[in-house]
């Protein structure tokens, strides 16, 4: 029971430590399903709900398994099975290389998600490596061993392999979390030196608590300023947790291992396998939940101990993309609903090169379900509402533009008034299935036309400033919205960088986004809290994430997996939003990732100081 004591005649609550609060300092491990193949020193990929392990020891195995969260079970073979190789990506999309058969190798396999293709080789065959990446299509692989340690580095762009700036100390059988651009490396073997990653130069970083290596697991799908490492040698258990700045012991393992595989984030992280002796069994580690019942947004308390007067607030940590479940039909240029990115519509859409899509498919934080179709079937339409339960498709091609809109109830989907302008090609749109706005948009010709939705008709208002297609957006309503960037043809450079903001009555300019681009796509719940995020620029698919502070552009974590003519217009916010489907390269590709854009909070115990 807390007790209460008053202070110059206010009743506080005292106590001798701090209330515990959620976040990975409380995480704790709890016992997953056990492979069918029990193996050390693997290759894995994935998150906690969908991982995948593959390759290992003893032995040279070639055995591939998928983790569902609470079984495994059997896919292809790896083509070349070996030991101690460099792995990293998703459950679906991921990449292995190198490693050790009866020597060291340097083929280099990828996974589709339904079989193992031999690739490019990496440049220097060794086994040890320590590796980073989020898709099959851009990873990083560091160090290793070929009759000793070596520093090597070299960079996966889908095609080839390319030797780049080495990591700072040879070494051999660390892990990693992050991506090919920015992450880090960890207890590499045998100077167990962490190194940060930022797409340039490595840096050296503060030291575990414990030296892991070698053979520790840590979650990949973390990020540089979150991640965990887990193992290690000798049959460790000890847990650690990286915060950007410092480590800190939490949880143990509930049994110790070496040469295990870990995935999964700094929140939901996965130990797979280890040994020797060899390892069957799985664990998952979650993030703690408030321990503590007192502890409550805004609780004011006294510390008698230290004589400090603290209040229990709610911290936000440093957003960041992780891979979501896949669509069950890749596309491009589909529309979408949102509130967050546990709560998806995405709808319509095309499969390259005359398929217009009538499919509609719902997102609850994990995997899509397909729910009942559109009436027409179309492409390069445009979506407002921030829920699945309550959506609109506005506009399309489907051959030619149309001016079709139609009303998602959560069951069934109702035609209902025309726009005014038949236009089509990622138009920018805000607002609700009651009071939204869509501007821009192509009819014979790159448009600024505007139109406000009150519910019931379309009106043409206010055009915006610059003609444009293909652009992102966001905003809550017909009087609050913003545009940025988009295709300015025949203009050159093509890949625009303004921004309009729209106050129900007029347009005004901006500050620009930083990186100019076209076939993007914008979240955000107002005109004032916004991001954007992939697109174009000079023809390639980019990954740069903007946030939007009513003032100011900044550049935050990247895209996993750079995409183009994804959906996500005016959906979710700045700490909750969703990358559905896409290219990655141009319109003739349709993807089915989906990467969820995530801000962590916990509510931490500050001082209160003058």
């Amino acid at each position: 029971m807390a007790e209460y004591k008053a202070i110059h005649g206010t009743l506080f609550q005292h106590k001798t430590s701090d209330p515990l609060g959620a976040g990975v300092a409380n995480g704790t491990w709890s016992s997953g399903g056990n492979l069918n193949t029990a193996r050390y020193t693997g290759g894995g990929a994935g998150i906690q709900t969908a991982a995948s392990l593959f390759g290992g020891a003893p032995g040279t195995i070639a055995n591939h398994e998928y983790y569902d969260g609470s079984a495994w079970s059997e896919q292809t073979d790896v083509n070349t099975g070996r030991s101690s190789a460099g792995s990293s990506g998703t459950q679906t999309a991921s990449i292995l290389a190198g490693g050790f058969t009866d020597a060291n190798v340097d083929s280099t396999e990828t996974w589709n998600g339904s079989s193992w293709t031999e690739v490019s080789e990496i440049n220097t065959a060794r086994r040890g490596i320590s590796s980073l990446g989020h898709t099959n299509t851009a990873a990083l692989a560091a160090g290793g061993y070929t009759t000793t340690a070596v520093n090597n580095t070299e960079t996966w762009n889908g095609t080839s392999w390319t030797e780049i700036t080495e990591i700072t100390t040879t070494g051999y059988s660390g892990s990693g979390s992050g991506t090919s651009t920015e992450g880090l490396i960890l207890n590499v073997h045998p100077s167990s030196t962490n190194q940060y990653w930022d797409g340039t130069s490595w840096t050296e970083l503060e030291d575990t608590n414990t030296s892991h290596s070698p053979s520790s697991g840590a979650s990949q799908q973390g990020s540089y300023t979150e991640a965990l490492i887990f193992g290690g040698t000798p049959n460790l258990a000890i847990t650690e947790a990286w915060d950007g700045t410092a480590w800190t012991e939490v949880n143990d393992l509930n049994t110790g291992r070496r040469g295990l595989r870990g995935a999964g984030t700094s929140n939901l992280g996965l130990a797979m396998g280890g040994g020797p002796p060899t390892v069957a069994a799985t664990e998952e580690f979650t993030a703690g939940q408030i321990t503590d019942s007192i502890k409550t947004e805004g609780q004011v308390f006294y510390r008698s101990d230290t004589g400090d007067f603290k209040v229990s607030l709610t911290q936000y940590g440093t957003a960041s993309w992780s891979t979501g479940g896949s669509l069950n039909t890749g596309r491009n240029r589909t529309g979408s609903s949102a509130s967050n990115n546990d709560n998806v519509l995405a709808f319509g859409g095309a499969v390259p090169p005359t398929s217009y899509k009538d499919l509609v498919e719902n997102y609850n934080g994990t995997s899509w379900t397909e729910v009942n179709e559109l009436n027409t079937g179309r492409t390069g339409g445009v979506g407002l509402g921030h829920s699945a339960e309550a959506a609109l498709l506005a506009t399309g091609y489907t051959g030619s533009n149309i001016d079709n809109v139609e009303t998602f109830n959560g069951t069934s989907w109702t035609e209902v008034s025309e726009v005014n302008s038949s236009r089509a090609w990622g138009i920018g749109a805000a607002g609700t299935t009651t009071s939204g706005i869509i501007a821009g948009g192509y009819t014979t010709a790159n448009s600024n036309t505007v139109e406000s939705w009150n519910g019931s008709a379309w009106t043409e208002t206010t055009e915006i400033n610059t003609a444009r297609t293909i652009l992102g957006s966001a905003g809550a309503s017909n009087t609050d919205a913003l545009v940025a960037g988009g295709d300015v043809h025949p203009t050159s450079p093509r890949n625009s960088n303004a921004v309009e903001k729209w106050d129900g009555s007029s347009w005004t300019e901006v500050s620009e986004i930083n990186t100019g681009r076209l076939d993007g796509a914008g979240a955000g719940a107002t005109s004032t809290d916004a991001m954007v995020f992939g697109g174009a620029n000079t023809g390639n698919s980019e990954n740069e994430t903007e946030t939007w502070n009513g003032t100011s552009w900044t550049e935050v974590a990247e895209l996993a997996t750079a995409m183009r003519y994804q959906a996500s217009q005016s959906n979710g916010t700045t700490s909750s939003a969703i990358c559905a489907g896409g290219s990655s390269s141009g319109p003739s590709q349709n993807e089915a990732t989906t990467q969820e854009w995530n801000t962590p909070e916990s509510i931490s115990n500050l001082t209160i100081t003058d």
